[in-house]
Parts: C-alpha cells; sequence; structure tokens
C-alpha cells in the first residue's frame, strides 16, 4: 500500500515537470506621439525716455504720432515721452547734473555749445554709419550746427526755422506798389517802407523790434558778424554790424518802420495781422498764426532783401540728442533714426507745423501749392545759425539793449554797440 501511494507522488512530480510553462502574457505596444507645440516667447522690451518742451497741443500732437509710427517699425522699444513744461534748460541741465536726464532730448542750437562741451552727448557718428545715414542727408548748414569742435555729429536736427519778409497784399496794392520779390534790396524794402506809411492812421511799412533774433540778418548781409567763427570776441563794435545797426534803425527814426510797443502790441505778428504793419520779418511760425487769427489777411513771403553784401539769414533749428549716461544708447540710436527718417519728415512737411532736415525734401509736392514755406525752407542755403557761443545768452541781451537804447534814449549808434560790445567780452572774460 504505502508503495503505491509513493508511486501515485512520484507519477504526480513527473506530470508536474513535463506539463508546458504558462505562455506569458502579451506585451502590450503603444505608439507614442510626440507633437512639437512652438510657444511664442515675447521678445523683451527695452525703454528708452524722450523729453522736449510742450511749445503746443500741435507739436505735441505730431510727435506722439511720430513716435506711434515708430512704435510700429521697431515693436521692440517702448519710447517714453516725457514733456517739460516751465523753464525746460533748467530742468534738462539739473537733470544731467545728476545724471537721471533722458536717454533722448531736444536740443535748441542757442544751447548747444554749453552741452557739447560737458561731454554729456553721445557722438553719432558710428551709429550714423552702421544704419547707412549720412550727413549729405541732411541740409548743410543744419546738420553742421550740430557738429562739435572735435568734428563730430552730436545732434540730428529735427526741423528748423528761417526768417521771411512777410507783406500785406492788400496795402501793397493800394499804395500801387509791385508785391516784394527775391531780387529786391535794402534800397527797394527802404523806398516801400516809406511809401506804405501812414503814421496818421498807425501804419508803418516795416517792422524793427529791438530783437536779436530779427536784427543779425541785417549784420550779415552787410558783410558782418556777431562773434567770431570760434565765439572767442564779438564782432558787434565793427564797422559792418554798425552800418547794419544805422540802416536797421533808420526805419523807427524816419517814421517808416516801427517797434510792436509803437502800435500797442508785444509782438510784431499780432501788429501785421492787424494790419499796422505792411511787411515784418518772420519764421514759419508766422503761417499758423495768421491762419487761425487772421483768416481773411491776404499776405505773401518772399526771401529777406539782400544787403550791399548779398544775402544773409538765421536759422532757428533743433536737434534730437542722445545722452552719454543712456543705458540703451542702440535704442535710443534707432529711436531717432526712425524720427528723422525720410517717412517721419514727410509727416512733418505735411502737418505744416515744422520745415523737415532731409535736403532731399525740397523737391517734394508740398511746396508745389506753399511757396512761402519753400522760401522758409531755401533760407538755410545762406543762414547762419542762431548761437553765439557759451555766452549767448549776453550777446542777444546786450544787442538788444543795443537797440532799445538807440531808440529809446536817442543813443548814438556805434556808442550804443560799442558798450554792448564791451559788456559781451567781461561775460567771456569770466567765463575763462
Amino acid at each position: 500500500m504505502k508503495r503505491f501511494l509513493l508511486l501515485l507522488a512520484v507519477l504526480a512530480l513527473a506530470v508536474t515537470a513535463c506539463a508546458p510553462a504558462a505562455a506569458p502574457t502579451p506585451a502590450v505596444t503603444r505608439e507614442v506621439v510626440v507633437t512639437r507645440v512652438e510657444v511664442a516667447v515675447e521678445k523683451p522690451k527695452t525703454t528708452v525716455r524722450l523729453s522736449g518742451w510742450a511749445a503746443n497741443p500741435q507739436e505735441t500732437a505730431l510727435l506722439e504720432s511720430l513716435l506711434y509710427r515708430c512704435s510700429l517699425k521697431n515693436p521692440d522699444i517702448v519710447v517714453k515721452y516725457e514733456p517739460i513744461t516751465g523753464d525746460y534748460w533748467a530742468k534738462i541741465k539739473t537733470l544731467v547734473a545728476s545724471k537721471e536726464e533722458p536717454d533722448i532730448y531736444y536740443m535748441d542750437i542757442f544751447q548747444f555749445p554749453f552741452f557739447a562741451t560737458k561731454g554729456v552727448l553721445v557722438p553719432l557718428d558710428d551709429y550714423m554709419a552702421k544704419s547707412g545715414v549720412k550727413k549729405d542727408d541732411f541740409i548743410k548748414t543744419l546738420i553742421d550746427a550740430f557738429t562739435g569742435p572735435d568734428g563730430k555729429v552730436y545732434g540730428i536736427p529735427k526741423d528748423f526755422n528761417t526768417l521771411a519778409l512777410f507783406y500785406n497784399k492788400e496795402l501793397f496794392a493800394k499804395a500801387g506798389i509791385p508785391e516784394p520779390n527775391e531780387n529786391w534790396t535794402w534800397d527797394d524794402l527802404k523806398n516801400a517802407a516809406r511809401r506804405l506809411s501812414d503814421p496818421a492812421k498807425g501804419i508803418y511799412g516795416l517792422g524793427v523790434p529791438a530783437d536779436a533774433g530779427r536784427f543779425p540778418i541785417f549784420v550779415f548781409q552787410n558783410g558782418g558778424r556777431i562773434m567770431k567763427e570760434d565765439f572767442s570776441d564779438t564782432l558787434l563794435d565793427g564797422p559792418e554790424a554798425a552800418e547794419a545797426a544805422r540802416f536797421y534803425t533808420s526805419f523807427r527814426a524816419e517814421r517808416i518802420g516801427s517797434i510792436p510797443a509803437d502800435v500797442g502790441v508785444d509782438w510784431q505778428g499780432t501788429a501785421f495781422g492787424q494790419g499796422k504793419l505792411a511787411m515784418v520779418f518772420e519764421g514759419g511760425w508766422l503761417i499758423p498764426y495768421l491762419r487761425e487769427q487772421f483768416p481773411n489777411l491776404q499776405w505773401g513771403a518772399t526771401f529777406p532783401p539782400a544787403g550791399p553784401k548779398g544775402r544773409g539769414n538765421l536759422i532757428f533749428t533743433v536737434a534730437y540728442v542722445i545722452s552719454s549716461n543712456s543705458k540703451n544708447p542702440e535704442a535710443a540710436w534707432k529711436t531717432v533714426e526712425c524720427l528723422t527718417s525720410e517717412e517721419s519728415q514727410k509727416v512733418v512737411l505735411s502737418s505744416g507745423f515744422a520745415l523737415p532736415s532731409r535736403a532731399k525734401l525740397s523737391e517734394d509736392e508740398y511746396f508745389k501749392t506753399r511757396t512761402e514755406s519753400l522760401v522758409i525752407f531755401k533760407g538755410a542755403e545762406f543762414g547762419t545759425p542762431f548761437v553765439w557761443g557759451l555766452r549767448g545768452d549776453v550777446v542777444n541781451e546786450q544787442m538788444s539793449k543795443a537797440l532799445e537804447r538807440i531808440y529809446l534814449e536817442g543813443q548814438d549808434v556805434s556808442a550804443s554797440f560799442k558798450q554792448a560790445a564791451e559788456e559781451i567780452r567781461k561775460a567771456l572774460k569770466e567765463q575763462q
């Protein structure tokens, strides 16, 4: 019995040993599909600050429209416009002294010598070369005006103005005088003023204010200068300046010209609009003023008359400059480049608010129907920048005072301008 049981156990083990192994569970194969998802990562934007003066709503609107266009061209740059109200130059100089000035700011030609000698502006020549911007792209007298003593360009002119001879067409027609033209001389100006004047009715031929922004063109037309080329000394007491002053002040002395106070206004542009002055020397800023305030006035504009030594004019211009403290000079340059591009300058021209600095735009269609603006534009060809060196403030003050002494105190012309020159030299000496 025991043997039988043992045999059964052995057989069971044998059967178990010979049984096939359990089939393995088949592996489940999964195809993994990797989908590449491109996530747009926004490029970091660079912020630059820009400051200028807010002269009027039109100028602000014009700049903002240009900045919008530039934002489309340079989407990676954000320009923060920080207009300065009040005393712009006092504020800018304070910011520069504390190294808190904006990356880009307006630079008037009159103030340029001060900043150019302080090492606070970035020379733009290398940036211009990389961008293909040439000095020849701009009106020569404008770009040269913002070139420092070292020959480097420190500002790109954004716009400018010169003086034109504005005249009242109705008064000329009544007097039976042909309207002024570009061939006029000092003699033509004097003769016309004489025939146009009627002091009994409060009408004078020419405005001759004691204004350092008007009188100098007569010095230039007489072959003289206000200052030496390097601004080291004044030439106001020279024979050319004295002769020009004699001619200029003779209009009021002969009662064929007047200063604003003579006709009860603060600015001769108003007197011109009122018909109290038949002719005035003013810039393009007079055009929108006349259109807004005196829309019925019939007027024209031409080049200032030539003097004994030829033509002469003043250039009033403003540039964009970049601070040497800017942390983003490349972005600042791209902004300046865009603001002064031919495309942007065409917008400036079409606005009618200012004249562009691009030389090529003298051929623009805009000028075909606006000859008075073309006169002001072309005035830069024979103009002198309105800048007298580091003590230009004193030069302007003394020039105006010299004219006032002649007008109001009857001082001799040569003596008055000699006195002005002495005061200017004192200021220059104190500066050294």
